[in-house]
């Protein structure tokens, strides 16, 4: 397993590539930002390792280059100096994949590590696979929805949601799942980026009885969504068939 590792200001943080060395894991180092970002989009790495100090660029802009061009093919871990929810909620929506903070425990890191790992070879295991619900199927290599053969283009928040409501069709998810498998943990219990990404889902999906697939609310524990049966779609009055007025007899 080769790491891409970007060391930063913190001192605390230069002991890690002797400690992944040390655990079998292969290292390229990097002290730029910008170094790493070249490379990622140039080699190919299992995963990458940045700090949430860098000296030339903003952290969350290296990972948001390297969504941009990678998708989620490549994991990311952030090791954060501050613990504060800001600054967790930022990583992971710039497309981190885990974030964690000192006190750096070496046994949690490397735990942390091969939990990743596991996930994503886990995801890469499902790659090809396409799920269809009523008109609609959900692409997972591409992360594209089409609708009646319309390509729809989703955020990368908005595909795992997707995937997991049509895979889960019928069934009531909890927000504390829904929440792990979009944002890799559970929100702040006054949060509303779930009910705001489901909302958007909604839209850019157009979700709706006309579409035969509704998405409900299950106060206070979850969301389910329902394919309906042809028979209860609505359907448009027959258009009425008009006939050529006649004229008089002999005309």
């Amino acid at each position: 397993m080769t790491i891409a590792l970007l060391l930063g200001r913190s001192p605390q943080f230069h002991d890690v590539p002797d400690l992944l060395v040390r655990s079998g894991f292969r290292c390229s180092i990097f002290d730029a930002g910008r170094d790493l970002i070249h490379s990622a989009l140039q080699q190919t790495y299992d995963m990458l390792l940045l700090p949430d100090e860098v000296a030339d660029i903003p952290a969350i802009d290296v990972i948001r280059a390297v969504r941009s061009a990678r998708s989620r093919d490549v994991p990311i871990m952030m090791l954060g100096s501050d613990s504060s929810e800001d600054r967790l909620v930022d990583a992971l929506d710039a497309g981190a994949d885990d974030y964690m903070c000192r006190p750096l425990s070496h046994r949690v890191l490397l735990a942390r590590i091969a939990a990743l790992r596991r996930r994503v070879t886990g995801e890469r295991l499902r790659q090809g696979l396409v799920v269809r619900a009523g008109p609609y199927q959900l692409n997972s290599v591409g992360r594209f929805a089409t609708l009646r053969d319309e390509r729809i283009e989703l955020t990368p928040k908005e595909f795992d949601l997707a995937m997991l409501l049509f895979s889960n069709a019928g069934r009531m998810l909890p927000n504390s799942r829904i929440e792990q498998t979009v944002w890799r943990h559970e929100l702040p219990p006054l949060s509303r980026a779930l009910a705001g990404l489901m909302s958007r889902l909604r839209k850019t999906l157009r979700l709706g009885i006309e579409n035969g697939i509704l998405v409900t609310v299950v106060y206070a524990h979850g969301y389910r969504l329902d394919v309906l049966e042809e028979s209860s779609l609505p359907r448009l009055p027959a258009a009425s068939r008009t006939l050529p007025a006649r004229g008089p007899s002999g005309c």
